[in-house]
C-alpha cells in the first residue's frame, strides 16, 4: 500500500532532526515512489512510499519521532490502471 507522509521538524530539535536525516538510512522493504522533498522556507516535508507492512513506517521513523512530528496516510491512485 501507499502512503503519504509529512512531517514538521519541531524548531527546538532543528540541530538534532538534520543530524537524524543525515544518518537515515531507508530499509529495503520501503519502497520510494515520489522522494522526500522539503517546502521552501519552512521546516515540513513531504513523501510517497509504498510498503508491504504500515509498521516499517512506524520502524522506520521511530528514529526521528522526538525531533519530528509525522502525518501518515494511506493514498490511493486517483486514476488506477
Amino acid at each position: 500500500m501507499k502512503f503519504l507522509i509529512e512531517w514538521t521538524i519541531k524548531p527546538k530539535y532543528r540541530k538534532e532532526a538534520i543530524k537524524a536525516v543525515e544518518k537515515f538510512e531507508q530499509p529495503k522493504e520501503v519502497k520510494t515512489v515520489f522522494a522526500a522533498h522539503f517546502c521552501v522556507a519552512s521546516q515540513r516535508g513531504i513523501a510517497v512510499v509504498e510498503v508491504e507492512d504500515a509498521e516499517v513506517i512506524h520502524k522506520t521513523l521511530r528514529q526521528m519521532m522526538d525531533y519530528t512530528n509525522f502525518v501518515v496516510t494511506p493514498i490511493l491512485p486517483m486514476f488506477p490502471k
